[in-house]
């Protein structure tokens, strides 16, 4: 409503009418992104490498880590217990830089997640049975049919839902699934078939695959899944803090659990990060909740409304006065009359009393009062019998009529504000001719 009047005193006439519950939705609109985007936190995302390398640096206080986490279950940094755990993680298995997440969820709990993969006739049977050499249950596999897991799945190709191994007999090689799956036992590695043979170097420079045991959910019949990764890694995504707690970092990366895993790494002991799963769901909420708040106010006002004043802008279209029973005689005679009007506001009556009103109904007329000495002056009378004198032509600071509006969401009212004296009323008229004529009978009167 602010900028509304502001527009009309700075271009003047307008050719249409803003109705007061569309300039509410416009403001409701305009802010909306705004609310969503100021709730939202400013996660990161961040590699391993970029972590070490101090790319991303302290300042940046949430960030989104994806890698390969090592699965030996480590104590935190600067805890004696676990949980938390410490894990050391990687962007890929041949990378050299690890950073700590500290975490209430232990690797293993990482073992058990959905792939999505193609499917791949080849046979497996030496890897099958390198497999069950070490211990593994593969009675029930299938070394001819395996999963590949894709890092990124294609978005013009949608998955299929699979959930046994034995429903991959009847699905053609190449096919995009969705797999839940639960990985179990050591990986093997092996080259990737090719006209080069498989030098031995090939594995140690990624140029081969993992070939890993894992059990379908819910009914743990077993499939081979080749992966880019080992199983000594779990794949994982971590959300949370960074944490200066460089004493503890150096603590926990020189211990010989940590010196065993990483090697020859570099481990970021400057900070580390705190998982929090919860701050991406912290992004959501509160944007919608202010939003639903201003839902709220909008339809509390459309059941007892916003009553603003909003005084009359000189040129305006849609506040151009009424003329009638307000014009000025050609003899130049006081105006008169009786109006019926609601009032609100606080003033002191005739006989002393200070009031406040809430929408009370009153008559006002050009008369005297006793207490005035017999001078002229507009008086309000209320019915239970006490009168409020009005005299509020333009005295500058002491005393002022302003024509205008009452504004809510369900209607706009002609009113005046009417202030002299510490008396300062709103008076609701039922038409706009109504309230010209007023205003212009209080400009007439004499002050007591």
């Amino acid at each position: 409503m602010g900028l509304e009047r502001w527009v009309r005193a700075a271009v003047g006439p307008v050719p249409f009418d803003i109705a007061p519950w569309a300039a509410l939705a416009a403001v409701v609109l305009a802010v909306a992104p705004l609310l969503v985007a100021g709730s939202a936190k400013q996660v990161t995302a961040a590699t391993s490498e970029e972590m070490v390398s101090r790319t991303i640096p302290t300042t940046v206080t949430y960030v989104h880590l994806p890698g390969l986490a090592m699965t030996g279950a480590l104590r935190a940094p600067g805890h004696f217990t676990s949980p938390p755990y410490g894990l050391l993680v990687r962007d890929s298995a041949a990378s050299d830089a690890f950073t700590i997440v500290i975490s209430d969820q232990p690797p293993s709990a990482f073992a058990s997640r959905t792939v999505i993969g193609r499917i791949a006739v080849h046979d497996w049977s030496a890897a099958a049975e390198a497999l069950a050499a070490r211990g593994e249950d593969t009675e029930r596999l299938d070394p001819t049919v395996s999963l590949v897991e894709v890092d990124e799945p294609p978005t013009d190709e949608q998955p299929q839902s699979v959930f046994s191994s034995a429903d991959l007999a009847g699905l053609a090689d190449g096919t995009l699934v969705r797999m839940p799956l639960a990985f179990r036992g050591e990986s093997v590695a092996t080259c990737i078939a090719s006209a080069d043979g498989c030098p031995p170097r090939r594995l140690a420079q990624g140029g081969g695959v993992f070939l890993q045991l894992a059990d379908t959910i819910p009914d743990s019949s077993p499939i081979l899944v080749q992966t880019a990764y080992p199983s000594s890694v779990v794949v994982g995504a971590w959300t949370g803090t960074q944490l200066r707690n460089q004493p503890d970092l150096e603590a926990f990366a020189s211990s010989v659990p940590v010196q065993a895993l990483a090697g020859w790494g570099r481990i970021l002991i400057l900070a580390s990060i705190l998982d929090d799963p919860s701050i991406l769901r912290d992004r959501l909420w509160l944007g919608p909740v202010l939003l639903a708040v201003a839902a709220a106010l909008l339809w509390l006002g459309g059941r007892i409304g916003y009553p603003v004043f909003r005084p009359s802008v000189e040129g305006s279209r849609r506040w151009a006065t009424a003329l009638g029973q307000g014009e000025a005689t050609p003899s130049g005679e006081p105006f008169s009359g009786t109006y019926s009007v609601r009032v609100s506001g606080h003033a002191t009556t005739l006989e002393g009393h200070r009031r406040h009103f809430d929408e009370a109904t009153a008559a006002l007329a050009l008369g005297a009062a006793a207490s005035t000495d017999g001078r002229a002056t507009a008086v309000l009378r209320f019915g239970d019998g006490e009168a409020v004198a009005l005299a509020a032509h333009d005295m500058g600071a002491i005393g002022s009529t302003e024509k205008g509006e009452l504004v809510s969401v369900r209607s706009v009212q002609p009113a005046l504000m009417v202030r002299w004296y510490g008396t300062d009323l709103r008076l609701t008229f039922d038409s706009a001719t109504d309230r010209d004529a007023a205003a212009a009978m209080l400009a007439g009167a004499r002050a007591p």
